[in-house]
């Protein structure tokens, strides 16, 4: 299969694994990670992949490509999230009903802060590689890292703020998107070399279908 590997079949594998990972954060943003006194969304496990796939996305096939999964990313969590309620309001004997319905339901205030903070982050995101790339080609360290501050900055901000305003005080929801970007950019500075190997593994293969499509 590696062997057949071309730029288009890359794609088609990276946007599986984008909308995988952004379907399955749905699920991990029902439970909190505390540590110490820093309370953070189980789904911080899954969002810096998220923007590392985005910056891979967006460093090799360009801008508009990457938005397209973006919005594909999000046009299936909506798809997903209404299924989800339909299945819950439908009558059950079962015995995990209740738990069903806790760990898959949403309101529409989360519904709210998710859709705009995964769209506006993932969008800033790319554009700012992009736009990096036109200026600092040989740079992908500073692109991948400062695309990604920015990114996830806005996605927590936007986040965090919607979702707990008014909930947890003020001091604490600075603390939570502090930590949430701080550990967000650790996290893809960790991961870079595997990042960095990915585009250049992806760069050296075939356009295959890509030439149509361009």
């Amino acid at each position: 299969m590696l062997e057949q590997m071309t730029k288009a079949r890359a794609y088609a594998y990276l946007t599986g694994i984008f909308c995988a990972l952004i379907i399955a954060s749905n699920i991990l943003g029902t439970k909190t990670l505390k540590i110490e006194f820093i309370m953070l969304p189980c789904s911080i496990l899954i969002f810096p992949i998220l923007f590392i796939v985005n910056d891979i996305l967006s460093e090799i096939y360009g801008y508009e490509m990457a938005k397209n999964v973006i919005f594909l990313g999000l046009i299936l969590n909506v798809v997903v999230i209404i299924i989800y309620a339909i299945a819950i309001m439908l009558p059950s004997d079962s015995p995990d009903a209740e738990a069903f319905s806790t760990v898959l339901s949403t309101t529409p205030r989360l519904f709210i802060a998710g859709f705009l903070s995964y769209l506006l982050g993932n969008l800033v995101n790319s554009k700012i590689l992009v736009k990096l790339k036109e200026k600092y080609n040989e740079y992908l360290f500073v692109r991948c890292i400062a695309s990604t501050a920015v990114g996830e900055a806005v996605d927590s901000i936007i986040f965090i703020t919607i979702a707990f305003i008014g909930v947890f005080p003020t001091s604490l929801i600075i603390t939570m998107i502090c930590c949430q970007v701080v550990f967000k950019v650790l996290y893809e500075i960790i991961a870079y070399p595997i990042t960095r190997k990915i585009i250049i593994n992806i760069r050296n293969l075939d356009d295959g279908e890509l030439k149509n499509i361009n």
